[in-house]
C-alpha cells in the first residue's frame, strides 16, 4: 500500500498497514522528525479487514524483539475526524495532530484547538473500501441503530407510500454524518446538510417509531437529496436534538436586515438580474441606489452566503433562505 503522511509534502511511501491497539499503524522507515514507536500490546484486527490487510498488505510480526525494533507512524482511531474517498482513488483520513508534526501551518502550536492534518492512502478500490468502512465503524462517535432509505434528487420522499427500508447504523461526528448499511456506506458532511426535520411518529406491532428527514446537497451539485431514517421510541428525540445542535453550527448566525432577506429570497427564486447592465434598474426596484445595493451584496459576500464572482447564492446562502422559508418569512 502507498501512503502520504503529514509533513511529507505530498511524497508517497510504500509499506504495510495494520490496525491494532486502537491505532492505524504505518510500518515504514520515516524521517527522524516523524519517527515514532508503534503502540504496544497489539490486538487482533477485526474481520473483514484482517483478511484484506493480512493477505494483501502483509502482517507485521508479533514477536517482542521485532516489537521494539519496528518504528513508524500511527494514527489513533480516536483522533480521526473524517474519512473520505476522493475521485482519484485515494482515501483521505483527517485527524488531529497527536504527534506534533511540524507542517508550517499557522496555529500548529495551539493547545486549545489541535491542528487537523491529513493522511492519504492509495490502493486497490476493494482495499480502500474495506479500510474506509472499518475506520468509520471504529470511530468514536454518536451511534444510532436505524432503518433508512435514500431519495433521489429534489429531496421529495413521501412517508405515506411504501418505501424500501434498509437496516443499518447512523454515526454522527462534529464534521460528518455516516449512514452504514450492510452493503452501503453514505458520507454526508454537515456543511452540505440543508435541513433536519422530524416527519412523523407511529406504532408498528406495539413499538413506537419516529422518522427524521436529512436534506442535503448532492455530491458536487446544488440539487437537494433526502434520506429518511427511522428509529424506535425516544431515540428519535435524542437523534433529532443532537442533529439540530450540530446543524446550527454550520449556518449563518447573524440576523440579516429585511432588505437583504428580500434580496436573498429573490436570488434563490432566480428572479433577480444582478448583471452590471441591469444593476441600476434592480436597485431601483428595491428603492435603493446602485451603491446601496452593492454594499448589501458585499456584506452578504463577506458572510459567505453570496458568491461575489457570479452573484449567486452559495450553499450556505441556500441553507439560509431555506430557514427563512421554514420560519414563514416572505411567503415561505
Amino acid at each position: 500500500m502507498k501512503f502520504s503522511l503529514p509533513g511529507d509534502d505530498g511524497e508517497w511511501k510504500e509499506g504495510k498497514l495494520v490496525l491494532e491497539n486502537g491505532s492505524l499503524f504505518f510500518d515504514t522507515q520515516m524521517p527522524s522528525e516523524l519517527e515514532h514507536q508503534r503502540p504496544p500490546s497489539p490486538i487482533p484486527i477485526p474481520a473483514p479487514i484482517s483478511s484484506i490487510i493480512d493477505a494483501i498488505l502483509g502482517k507485521i510480526g508479533r514477536g517482542k524483539e521485532e516489537e521494539t525494533e519496528k518504528k513508524g507512524f500511527f494514527v489513533p482511531i480516536n483522533s480521526i475526524r473524517d474519512v473520505k474517498q476522493e475521485d482519484n482513488g485515494i482515501l483521505m483520513i483527517k485527524h488531529t495532530d497527536n504527534q506534533n508534526i511540524s507542517t508550517g501551518e499557522p496555529g500548529s502550536e495551539s493547545e486549545s484547538e489541535p491542528l487537523v492534518v491529513s493522511t492519504r492512502l492509495s490502493a486497490d478500490e476493494k482495499v480502500l473500501n474495506e479500510v474506509e468502512r472499518e475506520l468509520i465503524t471504529s470511530i468514536d462517535a454518536y451511534k444510532f441503530n436505524v432503518f433508512f432509505t435514500h431519495a433521489g434528487e429534489g429531496g421529495v420522499l413521501s412517508m405515506e407510500k411504501n418505501v424500501d427500508l434498509e437496516k443499518g447504523v447512523l454515526k454522527i461526528s462534529t464534521d460528518v454524518l455516516w449512514i452504514i448499511g450492510q452493503n452501503s456506506l453514505k458520507r454526508i458532511a454537515w456543511d452540505d446538510i440543508v435541513n433536519v426535520e422530524q416527519k412523523k411518529r407511529g406504532r408498528f406491532k406495539g413499538t413506537e417509531f419516529g422518522a427524521i428527514s436529512f436534506d442535503y446537497f448532492g455530491e458536487g451539485s446544488d440539487e437537494v437529496i433526502s434520506t429518511i431514517v427511522i428509529t424506535q421510541g425516544t431515540t428519535i428525540e435524542v437523534l433529532k436534538r443532537h442533529a439540530l445542535e450540530l446543524l446550527k453550527e454550520y449556518k449563518v448566525s447573524e440576523k440579516l436586515p429585511d432588505m437583504e432577506n428580500q434580496i436573498l429570497t429573490m436570488m434563490y427564486a432566480g428572479a433577480l438580474d444582478l448583471s452590471s447592465s441591469a444593476l441600476a434598474a434592480t436597485a431601483e426596484a428595491f428603492g435603493l441606489s446602485e451603491e446601496e445595493l452593492k454594499n448589501h451584496l458585499e456584506h452578504m459576500s463577506e458572510l459567505g452566503i453570496v458568491d461575489s464572482a457570479d452573484q449567486t447564492l452559495t450553499k450556505k446562502g441556500i441553507k439560509y433562505v431555506v430557514d427563512l422559508s421554514k420560519d414563514g418569512t416572505f411567503g415561505g
